[in-house]
């Protein structure tokens, strides 16, 4: 049973259906008590036996005057409608003689059979009253009440579906005034909940796309901005070599190979972005860049990653501290190409904001699960001009942990500090075999 009305309640036709029914039945049922019980009551109580007793002698004497009137013959006065007609609201029942005779010792004592003088013997009648127009009040009455009834019932029901539907018409339209962001209630579980809380999953499922898709054209400025600054870094560079190469004109054959070395090695790091910025935008724009990791010797890496880096920014006349050796053995899982650029950004920022004359300090230590690499610099008392738009560090971090690393930075109005953190493997050495295993 519990089943069945849970149903019932979720089918809004069903519902409907069933307060129409409900609403018919009582309709039927007052409609009976008012035509039938209560006026029966009312007509035939024991009030109105002397008043329809009257009304029943006054209805034979009326009829035996018509007849005698119309000098009607027995035959006539049973077949004879004219007077029934003329008055319709007695009903009168007429007999021939022998019949009223043969019936005579049948009789029950309240009826009473006047004999009405035809023209050739005698018939006998009796009145009952009320006839057919006292009952159609009362039945239209009943009918106008149970009409009410009906309507009673079911226009509420109605009125209140309908104002669910604007309820929710209305919410509706103030969420999509609002920008989406006023909730959608409907109570009830029928299909105007359901409607309700489909649009509601609309509108959720909306304002998710739409926050994605926000946070998708965040992402792709960052990496346009992020590829365009470490584009134009090796690019600056590839510059400076080239036109060395042109304009130096006492350069021997080492530092002339050299040089072209390094320009053709800042080359190569400007393919390597520019097929990324390609491949995130061209090929796949929904899809991360895949980064392939290769297993390193993280000591040796970044032993050689520092070593020209610094000799770059000491040749641009900057000071930098003893540089640590980091020791070999020391494996990690990296994509080289993330942490050049990572290395890039941060010596960028020096070369644009650390004071010359201060040693920049960089420290290497291993720690029990990481790699990590610290440099320290004082910042210029006159900063350059070129704004910072923090895209370099936003850049170094995301590589980085991209990588599984995390950065810490720190900086007052004197001095910065950045630390990088890199996951190392473990490694097991075996005889002559070396096992590398992940932390």
């Amino acid at each position: 049973m519990n089943k069945l009305a849970e149903w019932i309640s979720k089918r809004l036709g069903i519902k409907l259906l069933t307060t129409a029914a409900i609403a018919f039945a009582i309709a039927w049922f007052g409609h009976y008590l008012i035509s039938n019980v209560a006026a029966e009551r009312f007509f035939y109580d024991a009030k109105f036996d002397a008043y329809w007793e009257a009304k029943s002698a006054s209805a034979v004497q009326d009829f035996q005057e018509y007849v005698t009137e119309n000098n009607l013959s027995m035959r006539d006065a049973l077949t004879d409608t004219r007077w029934n007609k003329e008055n319709s609201d007695i009903i009168l029942f007429t007999a021939p003689a022998f019949l009223y005779e043969e019936r005579q010792s049948n009789l029950d004592e309240e009826d009473k059979y006047e004999p009405i003088n035809c023209s050739d013997g005698f018939i006998y009648a009796t009145s009952y009253s009320p006839g057919d127009s006292y009952f159609f009040w009362w039945d239209t009455a009943g009918i106008i009440i149970s009409i009410l009834m009906f309507l009673g019932i079911v226009i509420p029901f109605t009125v209140y579906t309908i104002h669910r539907i604007k309820r929710l018409y209305q919410q509706v339209f103030l969420s999509a005034q609002s920008g989406r962001n006023r909730r959608i209630e409907v109570g009830g579980r029928d299909e105007i909940a359901e409607l309700g809380n489909e649009i509601e999953s609309m509108r959720t499922s909306l304002l998710s796309l739409l926050e994605n898709e926000e946070q998708m054209r965040a992402d792709s400025d960052h990496l346009v901005a992020a590829l365009s600054h470490d584009i134009r870094m090796p690019l600056t560079k590839l510059t400076g070599y080239l036109e060395i190469l042109i304009h130096k004109k006492n350069l021997t054959d080492t530092e002339y190979e050299a040089y072209l070395i390094k320009a053709a090695d800042k080359a190569r790091q400007l393919k390597v972005l520019t097929d990324e910025l390609f491949h995130k935008f061209v090929v796949n724009r929904n899809s991360e860049t895949n980064c392939f990791q290769e297993l390193v010797d993280c000591g040796q890496f970044l032993n050689q990653l520092l070593y020209e880096e610094c000799s770059e920014l000491e040749e641009d006349g900057f000071l930098v501290g003893q540089l640590p050796m980091f020791g070999s053995e020391c494996f990690c899982r990296l994509h080289i190409e993330d942490i050049r650029r990572a290395f890039d950004n941060i010596f960028s920022n020096l070369r644009k904001y650390a004071d010359p004359q201060v040693p920049i300090i960089i420290t290497i230590a291993d720690e029990q699960e990481q790699i990590s690499v610290t440099i320290e610099n004082h910042k210029r008392k006159c900063p350059a001009d070129a704004a910072s738009h923090k895209i370099g560090l936003m850049t170094v971090k995301t590589l980085v942990e991209r990588n599984g690393g995390s950065v810490d930075i720190e900086q007052n109005a004197t001095f910065f500090s950045i630390r990088l953190l890199l996951p190392k493997m473990k490694h097991l050495r075996l005889g002559k075999n070396m096992q590398i295993l992940d932390m």
